[in-house]
C-alpha cells in the first residue's frame, strides 16, 4: 500500500513538469479505477474495540456528465473485497458524486459524494450483513494522454453511519459502520 501511494505521489507531482494535453471536460465521462483499500469498522454500541484494519482490493466505476469545465456530476459504484481465513468480506457503495476542478486547464480535482453502502461477511454457512448511509471525499489528478483519455491516480475515503447489522437475517441491534481508504489508478474518458 505504501509503495502504491508513493508511486501515485510521484506521478502526481511529476505531471505538472511534463507536457500534458489540454483536458476536454465536456459531455459524458467514464472512469474505472483499481487499487488497494484499507477497511476499518466503527461500532458505537459495542462493548469492545475493533481496531484492526484489513487491506484488500478496492475499485470503482464512475460515469456522469459535465456541468461545466470545472464541475462534473456522476454516479459511482465503489467496492472492496478481502477473502482470507475462511471468510469472504465485501463492501459495496453507490453514491452521487461531484468532482470539482479548481483549474479549467489542470487535472487536479476534489471529489465529494453521498449514498448507500452494504457490507457482507460470510463463511459459507452464516452471514453478517449491514446496510446504511455513506459519505465520501477524495482527490485525484487526471494525467491527459490525449484530450479524450487520462490516467487518474486517486485517493478516496468513505465513511458510513447507521449500518445496522443482521446476523443470518436477525437484527443484532448494533451498527457496524465500515470506513474505507482507497488508493489507486483509474482510466478516465473525460
Amino acid at each position: 500500500m505504501r509503495r502504491l501511494l508513493t508511486a501515485l505521489c510521484l506521478v502526481a507531482f511529476a505531471a505538472p513538469l511534463s507536457a500534458q494535453t489540454a483536458p476536454n471536460r465536456q459531455g459524458f465521462f467514464l472512469s474505472l479505477g483499481l487499487g488497494g483499500g484499507s477497511l476499518g469498522v466503527n461500532c458505537p454500541q459495542c462493548d469492545f474495540q475493533l481496531d484492526d484494519r484489513l487491506n484488500g482490493i478496492a475499485g470503482y466505476l464512475r460515469f456522469g456528465g459535465t456541468v461545466s469545465p470545472n464541475l462534473l456530476v456522476g454516479v459511482e459504484g465503489s467496492g472492496w473485497i478481502k477473502n482470507s481465513e475462511g471468510l469472504e468480506r465485501r463492501v459495496a457503495a453507490a453514491t452521487l458524486v461531484f468532482l470539482a476542478y479548481p483549474s479549467r486547464t489542470a487535472g487536479f480535482f476534489f471529489k465529494a459524494g453521498a449514498g448507500g453502502i452494504r457490507a457482507v461477511v460470510e463463511d459459507g454457512i452464516d452471514n453478517l450483513v449491514g446496510e446504511g448511509l455513506v459519505v465520501q471525499g477524495g482527490i485525484g489528478f487526471d494525467l491527459y494522454l490525449s484530450p479524450g483519455f487520462a490516467i487518474t491516480p486517486y485517493v478516496d475515503y468513505l465513511y458510513s453511519t447507521g449500518v445496522a447489522a443482521d446476523f443470518d437475517g436477525v437484527s443484532l441491534g448494533i451498527d457496524l459502520n465500515p470506513n474505507l481508504l482507497q488508493v489507486g489508478v483509474a482510466l478516465t474518458i473525460p
